[in-house]
């Protein structure tokens, strides 16, 4: 089983998105991501450059492409020496669900933590794992080429959908249409990049079908 994880960056922040806003985590941004999504603003951690590549934790540290292999008991010392307050971690990337994350969601439960993880539906690593908190922000026609999996969405406590235009939307009816959701999954609209125009479709959506927005509230208040 895998205990090797690509490690991009790992800070305490504020979730400013989701069902979870406000709930202040520790970040654990994996690296690699194949997906693609073109308004994506950790682009950074897309490739695997060798020359990105460090042997620490410390060397990788900041918003960068730089990465290094780290396993499971690794990760969690650096959490605890370096950001001992909150207790919850947010796995997130480039996408953590390519990785096998059973024994590093086990480890941080050993270590008294609780586990988020935000993907984009497009890979399983996390199904086994037994994470606090399924986040899926289903990724829908990226330029990557890769495939919204069923059982992604079906493991999601949250469906967050970013949205720009009304097509969005049906992509995620016909998502929701064809895909089983659990009976307690939450759905969230997201506005993309903060555009006026996909604000205002989401407050109409949400207001009429009974769904949740979100609005990246750490941009609004100035935090990562």
């Amino acid at each position: 089983m895998t205990n090797n994880y690509p490690v991009n960056n790992i800070y305490t922040c504020i979730q400013g998105e989701g069902v979870q806003t406000g709930v202040a985590m520790v970040l654990v941004r994996l690296h690699g991501c194949a997906v693609g999504c073109p308004w994506c603003d950790t682009k950074e951690t897309w490739a695997f450059a060798p020359a990105d590549e460090r042997p620490t934790l410390p060397e990788v540290m900041g918003q960068n492409g730089r990465f290094t292999w780290a396993d499971s008991a690794t990760i969690a010392a650096y959490i605890a020496q370096h950001h001992p307050g909150p207790r919850w971690v947010l796995l997130t990337g480039g996408e953590p669900a390519d990785y096998r994350l059973d024994t590093l969601v086990k480890t941080l439960h050993e270590k008294g933590y609780q586990v988020a993880i935000e993907t984009s539906g497009t890979a399983l690593g996390h199904v086994t794992a037994a994470c606090d908190w399924v986040c899926v922000s289903p990724k829908i026609g990226m330029p990557g080429g890769k495939q919204v999996l069923a059982e992604a969405v079906a493991s999601a406590d949250e469906i967050k959908h970013v949205v720009g235009k009304a097509a969005d939307i049906d992509q995620l009816d016909h998502l929701i249409a064809t895909m089983p959701l659990k009976h307690t999954a939450v759905i969230c609209l997201q506005p993309i990049s903060q555009s006026r125009k996909a604000t205002d479709l989401c407050i109409e959506t949400v207001q009429s079908r009974g769904w949740r927005l979100s609005i990246q509230m750490h941009k609004y208040i100035g935090v990562e």
